[in-house]
């Protein structure tokens, strides 16, 4: 698949997410989706996300490097890093370092995901 379609996808099941959470807390509704970028250097972190910015990064080679990784960063890394901005807007600051405090996790389990904050895709260059 090549970059664009990828971003044309990412950005489809990103607006997925935002939609489901707005159904879930409807306060979200006042405020946009991130905006997801692909990023060709992160080979550690699968995703990242700057939520004062409103922004998500995500790792290119993730979704390319083994079969069913595709599949792991639209339906988990993917919506790990939106409810973490969907925490910053609706409870402020997380109380944990990296954002994976409380509030964090009840998202997580609220959207029906393991509140881990790590995952298992590895990278090598």
């Amino acid at each position: 698949m090549d970059k664009q379609a990828l971003q044309r996808t990412v950005n489809l099941k990103a607006a997925q997410v935002w939609r489901r959470l707005v159904c879930m807390h409807s306060e979200l509704v006042r405020f946009d989706a991130p905006t997801i970028k692909l990023n060709g250097r992160l080979y550690r972190t699968a995703g990242r996300c700057y939520q004062e910015e409103n922004v998500v990064e995500l790792g290119t080679q993730f979704f390319t490097y083994k079969d069913g990784w595709h599949r792991e960063m639209l339906e988990v890394i993917l919506p790990h890093e939106i409810i973490h901005r969907a925490d910053w807007v609706l409870y402020g600051k997380s109380e944990k370092k990296c954002g994976h405090g409380k509030t964090w996790q009840r998202l997580m389990v609220q959207y029906g995901l393991e509140p881990s904050p790590y995952h298992n895709l590895w990278i090598t260059k």
